[in-house]
């Protein structure tokens, strides 16, 4: 019983955001701004990483840039992938 007398039902946040989901509405704002900002964030990290493991990699075997250019391509190769794969699966969590 709440304050007024009455004995609605009281939904926690992710009850309302669920039912919400299921009714076709959409859910907050803040939840797809950081779906997308963690691939944003994700992809040029991946890159960068591959960039500075090659980097790495070519002072330790002395054989610049031929190993920089290699795994930062596979690393590109990689982050491409890898945004796909999430921009699939949001987008069929978007719609059903």
């Amino acid at each position: 019983m709440n304050r007024s007398g009455s004995h609605d039902r009281e939904f926690s946040v992710r009850q309302k955001w669920d039912l919400d989901r299921r009714e076709g509405k959409e859910g907050p704002l803040f939840v797809k701004v950081g779906k997308y900002a963690a691939i944003g964030l994700e992809f040029p990290s991946t890159v960068i990483g591959g960039m500075f493991l090659g980097y790495l990699l070519d002072l330790y075997f002395e054989t610049s840039p031929s190993l920089t250019t290699t795994v930062t391509l596979l690393a590109l190769a990689g982050a491409f992938i890898r945004l796909v794969q999430l921009l699939k699966r949001f987008s069929s969590k978007d719609k059903g």
